[in-house]
């Protein structure tokens, strides 16, 4: 994985997190969400077809609906509902952060490969910057939190079914089709709100920075970068995320970086070089040399 590609995965991911914060505090979460997908799965809709992309049909298809549900659906319906819940922009990256953990023990188990010993100082490396970040805020936890980790499983679960059943799709037509699959669910959720939009200038400005960079990009990069490099490889990433959000947020929130969010972006830098450096790894190559009669 080339560094260029990880850095701006890196930004686009650790904006979402404080940008998120701002949004649904004027918005409910599920109602902000629902037209967050439904803008996004139109926008690259045109895009997929104005650039001639293949589309997915049959069971590609419908693994890649089970991924959207997964990865969109679920991973964004609990962070914004923690996030509206109270649980910190930053709190809510450190939970997240714990996917490279679980996304590389759960491919190895998928895959049946072991995971290699710079993959192993890699997620050893990344828990210690998140826990460097955020060492100050580990109490900030609340009941909010569950829902966050709900959706950081989510995450997990959709990143490892991507790379076993998706790795064949266009990542701007795979894009369209799972945010489009994830907008009747939290549609359904956003039905159970009551409270309505405070502020619609800050509403639409956070949302069209979470449409165009987030969802459009930001999926788009995870798309892509599970198909090259491996989902274990893509959720390294996420090791560094946390002091990243923490300096995105110090102007957006008011909320100054410590000595540990420092700490925590040396560690998470060295954790995603050797997560990443390594895309021809054991797990990498299983999913890319899965005979096609297993979809």
């Amino acid at each position: 994985m080339k560094p260029g590609f990880a850095a701006g995965t890196v930004l686009v991911w650790a904006s979402g997190y404080p940008v998120g914060a701002l949004a649904v505090a004027v918005a409910p979460p599920f109602l902000m969400t629902t037209i967050r997908f439904t803008l996004a799965a139109v926008l690259m809709a045109l895009v997929a077809l104005v650039t001639s992309a293949r589309w997915p049909r049959g069971w590609p298809l419908v693994h890649t609906c089970v991924a959207g549900l997964l990865v969109q659906a679920c991973q964004f319906s609990g962070v914004y509902l923690g996030l509206r819940l109270g649980v910190p922009a930053s709190v809510t990256a450190l939970i997240i952060s714990c996917t490279p953990v679980l996304t590389a023990v759960v491919s190895a188990g998928v895959f049946g490969v072991r995971i290699g010993l710079k993959q192993v100082l890699g997620l050893a490396l990344g828990v210690a910057a998140v826990l460097a970040a955020l060492w100050d805020r580990l109490g900030s936890f609340g009941s909010g939190a569950v829902f966050t980790v709900l959706g950081m499983l989510g995450f997990v679960a959709g990143g490892v079914y991507q790379q076993k059943f998706c790795r064949d799709t266009d990542f701007r037509s795979g894009n369209a089709v799972q945010h489009a699959v994830s907008v009747p669910v939290v549609g359904l959720l956003a039905l159970t709100e009551n409270a309505g939009v405070t502020d619609w200038r800050q509403f639409w400005l956070t949302m069209v920075f979470l449409v165009l960079v987030n969802s459009m990009g930001g999926a788009s990069l995870f798309l892509v970068g599970v198909r090259t490099g491996g989902a274990a490889a893509m959720t390294t990433l996420s090791s560094v995320v946390p002091s990243v959000t923490a300096l995105i947020a110090w102007p957006l929130l008011g909320q100054a970086p410590t000595a540990g969010v420092v700490a925590g972006l040396v560690l998470g830098f060295c954790a995603c070089w050797l997560g990443t450096a390594t895309p021809k790894s054991a797990v990498a190559r299983t999913a890319v040399e899965e005979p096609a009669s297993g979809r």
